[in-house]
């Protein structure tokens, strides 16, 4: 199997992407009741505009064994559409030991997702059964979408070496990017940071030249595009994946033109990425 990095910048020149649609199915929200058919209207609606698909853990396991079987149905609809489409199951699993190779066993083999995002709370060696999956990509939780983010992400640590500007210390989040760097010795480790804090993500990718970034928030939630693909995208333009999921998932409530009306958004999203990519000299 190809390198995870490889495979994820093959579909994106293929597709034109740096699109990452999230599958959060709430039922509160969806104008169909089934899980799996209103995914697959969706997948079908979109799979030539995007670079991957993210389907969040929590909404599927909120619904017990009928959501999990949607997942299963989900995972093996976007396989027979497009396999060379990304599959990144967000659950941010983190624990130690055995816990945590359990939970890579369960993504990796039994669910056979290619990539996945970790929490990093317990140090790089208790993530090391996710890195030991060399061809699926592991993405470290590093600065969060959300308001209350500050309240330990921008802590000061000490980082045992100065900065361009002579500080000896950076943030939790600057710390956390580094050091995933340093864990990136098998090349499939990329890095979380909300498009919501562009300053931030500028600074994760100038410490993370190479790695691949997901950045979610964008639409809803108040990220700004173009200063997400500005500040996070890699020296080429690549490396980069742009997450929405309830502006092009819920972009109406009409059961009968739910899956038009969010491959127009997507299209939206996927065109307006690449008028900047174009902007900035990184054009397909």
């Amino acid at each position: 199997m190809a390198r995870f990095v490889d495979r994820l910048r093959e579909i994106s020149n293929s597709n034109r992407s740096l699109l990452c649609i999230g599958l959060d199915p709430d039922p509160a929200r969806m104008p169909i009741d089934d899980i799996f058919e209103f995914n697959k209207a969706i997948v079908d609606a979109t799979s030539d505009l995007v670079c991957a698909y993210k389907p969040n853990l929590a909404f599927f396991e909120a619904e017990g064994s009928t959501g999990i079987r949607a997942l299963e149905e989900t995972v093996a609809h976007i396989r027979s559409v497009n396999p060379e489409i990304v599959l990144l199951a967000d659950g941010k699993r983190g624990d130690i030991g055995g816990t945590n190779s359990a939970y890579a066993r369960a993504l990796f083999k039994t669910w056979e997702f290619d990539a996945a995002t970790v929490n990093c709370f317990a140090g790089g060696e208790a993530l090391e059964p996710f890195f030991e999956y060399e061809n699926r990509g592991i993405f470290v939780w590093c600065r969060s979408s959300n308001t209350g983010a500050a309240e330990f992400q921008d802590l000061r640590v000490e980082s045992g070496e100065s900065d361009a500007n002579g500080n000896d210390n950076r943030t939790l989040y600057e710390t956390i990017a580094k050091r995933a760097s340093e864990w990136n010795g098998r090349g499939n480790v990329g890095l979380v940071v909300g498009a919501t804090y562009p300053k931030e993500l500028k600074s994760v990718r100038t410490l993370c030249p190479r790695m691949p970034i997901l950045v979610p928030a964008v639409g809803i939630q108040g990220g700004d595009l173009k200063e997400a693909i500005v500040a996070g995208a890699d020296g080429s333009g690549r490396n980069l994946l742009i997450s929405s999921s309830r502006s092009i998932l819920y972009a109406s409530e009409d059961a009968s033109t739910f899956a038009e009306e969010a491959r127009g958004v997507a299209e939206r999203m996927r065109d307006s990425i690449n008028r900047t990519l174009d902007r900035e000299g990184w054009g397909w």
